[in-house]
């Protein structure tokens, strides 16, 4: 049987700011995306930040708690005995702060990454029951944080009795039920969320290769859904635990993991464009902000300048292209070709030909 180590504070904290490290990376290569490739930031990418930070305050929670007992043996702590006393009693205070402050932060932090992942789906496609779709799991979110940060907030009559070595824990409900309700709600919102795109994806008109990369892409949000999984047996391992102080790290190391793993997993298709094309796209699509028009396409032999059909023509082989007409909507981003039609992704492209033989020619329409 595996020995436990001695203290787990050190593990937590590795863990916490190692992975957070990772996430910062991963939000930055996003911001630098969407800022310097595809001239656009959106709302998700704002909403993703607000996410991070908050998880960086839980971070810093994380240290508190170690600095105040969390992770080490009950049997090491300072105990209350008339020798030490204030220092104890000082301590025990400050612990149920800091877990006070915590069980608030975790489910808004949780709040704004699915929320940023539901801002981000938004764009994908209009149809009318697919965004319905969106914004009735976004409402459903958005009530039950505001339940579970109620219900922990006022787990005692008076919220300050939460930390009050008097009165604690007489008069306050067992947060476990609730605790294990709440990972249950996020582990189900989880898989609703990570399945919500997937109709959508399988429409888009590239090739098998691209496709299934492109959904393995999406799909590494199933890792947030593992680590939510395994947090119920820390949540389980507490319930049952005979040195809490000990054993309460080991929930606080597989938040961290769930909570860094949805924002490095949601930033991870708006890296898209540092691929250079690896998921999808065309040479043709490309767009580019700043520009009015918002687009710039171009191919060997043909060069595609305006929408009405008119434009300069290219001369290669004996036939002259004229400029392409396309057909679709404004492209948001280079990571979301946004071409879509009210029941799915589409792209159309009319290209006329004139094929020049003598003195005759021949016209014809090219269609893809």
């Amino acid at each position: 049987m595996p020995v436990s180590p001695r203290y787990l504070g050190p593990i937590l904290l590795g863990v916490a700011f190692s992975l957070l490290a990772v996430s910062t990376i991963f939000v930055a290569l996003r911001f630098y995306c969407r800022r310097f490739i595809v001239r656009r930031i959106g709302a998700d990418d704002w909403i993703i930040l607000v996410a991070l930070s908050t998880v960086w305050g839980i971070g810093v929670l994380n240290w508190y708690q170690v600095d105040t007992g969390t992770g080490t043996r009950a049997a090491d702590l300072p105990k209350f005995d008339p020798t030490h006393m204030s220092e104890a009693l000082e301590q025990f205070v400050v612990t149920l702060k800091v877990w006070f402050i915590y069980q608030l932060m975790y489910p808004i932090s949780l709040f704004f990454v699915k929320l940023s992942v539901l801002a981000f789906y938004h764009r994908l496609s209009p149809n009318k029951t697919y965004q319905r779709a969106i914004w009735i799991t976004g409402g459903i979110v958005t009530l039950y944080t505001i339940v579970m940060v109620l219900l922990n907030a006022f787990e005692c009559k008076k919220p300050s009795d939460a930390w009050n070595p008097m009165t604690w824990p007489k008069g306050c409900r067992d947060l476990v039920p609730i605790y294990y309700g709440q990972a249950g709600f996020n582990i189900g919102s989880d898989i609703i969320i990570l399945l919500l795109p997937i109709p959508t994806l399988l429409k888009l008109q590239i090739n098998k290769t691209k496709r299934v990369m492109l959904l393995l892409v999406f799909s590494v949000g199933g890792i947030a859904v593992i680590a939510s999984i395994v947090r119920i047996n820390a949540l389980y391992i507490f319930q049952h635990s005979k040195d809490k102080p000990y054993d309460g790290a080991y929930i606080l190391i597989w938040s961290q993991v769930e909570l860094n793993a949805a924002i490095i997993s949601s930033s991870a298709p708006a890296l898209k464009p540092l691929t250079k094309g690896f998921l999808g796209g065309s040479s043709v699509f490309r767009s580019k902000y700043g520009n009015k028009n918002g687009y710039k396409a171009q191919s060997k032999g043909v060069e595609l300048r305006s929408f009405n059909g008119h434009g300069n023509k290219s001369v290669s082989g004996g036939i002259v292209v004229h400029t392409a007409e396309i057909r679709g909507k404004k492209l948001v981003n280079e990571s979301e070709e946004n071409i879509i039609d009210k029941e799915g992704i589409y792209r159309t492209t009319n290209v006329n030909v004139d094929v020049e033989h003598g003195n005759g020619a021949r016209k014809g329409t090219m269609h893809s």
